[in-house]
């Protein structure tokens, strides 16, 4: 599987665009999804500030407030995913916010890096067509585990 992480980083964010590539490739092995192994992956990921994320969460989901990601998916669901026969699939757009993320690792006293690869972890699955739920966060805690001592 190879994947391509399209980073646009508006806020001068320190994270890497080689660290949501790992988090995106961790987090698509642990789903057991083997039909994506064949693929190439792509996902566009932009860093915004949290009055660009209050408005775009405004906008799409009616929440005046900022929130840590929103996902815009490409497909529908994982089956849409799995019955396309495109050698190149582009999941589709995560957008972070990096000030809210630092504030709440801090506030809960969480590791930054940790609190990033969650959210990341998070943002990839919903792509996938996951909902929250056991399975979802069960794959984010083991995303986690793989990558926060690289």
């Amino acid at each position: 599987m190879e994947i391509d992480i399209e980073v646009n980083n508006i806020t001068q964010s320190p994270v890497k665009e080689d660290f949501f590539a790992m988090v995106a490739q961790k987090t698509i092995e642990t789903t057991g999804y083997d039909f994506l192994q064949a693929k190439k992956i792509s996902i566009s990921v932009a860093l915004v500030s949290e009055k660009e994320m209050q408005k775009l969460n405004r906008e799409h989901r009616q929440k005046d407030s900022v929130t840590d990601i929103l996902s815009f998916c490409e497909y529908e669901n994982v089956k849409e995913i799995e019955s396309s026969n495109e050698t190149e699939l582009f999941l589709g757009e995560l957008i972070l916010c990096y000030d809210d993320i630092s504030k709440y690792a801090l506030e809960k006293n969480i590791d930054l890096k940790e609190e990033l690869i969650n959210v990341a972890s998070h943002g990839v699955l919903h792509l996938l067509g996951f909902e929250h739920g056991e399975k979802m966060f069960g794959i984010q805690k083991q995303v986690i585990g793989l990558i926060k001592n690289i």
